[in-house]
């Protein structure tokens, strides 16, 4: 009988992380995803035509009752960055956690918990800072080797340096960090991303072609 209720489970897990998947697809249309950093913006951001957020510096005390909020309001996407999660163990069981409290995804620089997080059913994203081109091998077999779904890397400015890059091709890019304007979304969408990272609200119903609806 626990093997079947854990076939089950898996099945489960592998069905809703499909679904969450399929529903990233929209970046094509809505390539901002907003980048909430307290819980004063989170109505901003269930107004706005993102498909998909990101949670970072969150106290861990605040996190799930943001979720519930969140996914009470919309059906847009919460994908909380575990590394920066206050009082969030970084380890498999902070992965389970996430998952149980509703996060629809996670991120982390960690390639240990990419696979962890692909098992409890949610949408995995790899963050890689580059800071010159002589770490770019290492992070390609660091990426190979976690097999996350998309992949972060920042800051945004570093995107037309790298563009051309065998990094750019392992996985669909996010770009994060330093974006201050359109003009900065527009020059990461022309590099090779398929979304932006924006912490800044007034940015949130950015789309493709430069137009912003508010």
């Amino acid at each position: 009988m626990t093997d079947e209720v854990d076939e089950e489970h898996q099945m489960d897990s592998a069905r809703t992380r499909r679904q969450r998947l399929e529903a990233l697809a929209g970046l094509s249309r809505h390539p901002v995803m907003p980048a909430i950093l307290d819980s004063s913006t989170v109505g901003h951001f269930t107004a706005s035509s993102a498909i998909a957020c990101i949670l970072a510096q969150f106290d861990l005390t605040d996190l799930e009752s943001t979720l519930e909020r969140i996914h009470t309001t919309s059906d847009q996407l919460v994908i909380v960055n575990i590394d920066s999660i206050i009082g969030l163990a970084q380890d498999r069981g902070g992965v389970d956690y996430l998952a149980k409290i509703g996060a629809d995804g996670v991120v982390t620089t960690r390639g240990s918990l990419i696979s962890r997080g692909a098992e409890a059913g949610l949408v995995t994203i790899q963050k890689l800072f580059i800071t010159d081109r002589s770490n770019l091998h290492r992070a390609v077999s660091a990426v190979k080797g976690a097999k996350a779904d998309l992949l972060q890397i920042m800051p945004s400015p570093v995107l037309p340096f790298v563009a051309d890059h065998p990094v750019m091709k392992l996985r669909p890019v996010i770009a994060g960090g330093f974006v201050r304007d359109q003009e900065d979304i527009d020059r990461a969408l022309s590099h090779g991303a398929i979304a932006v990272s924006v912490s800044s609200p007034e940015l949130w119903n950015a789309d493709r072609s430069g137009d912003s609806r508010r």
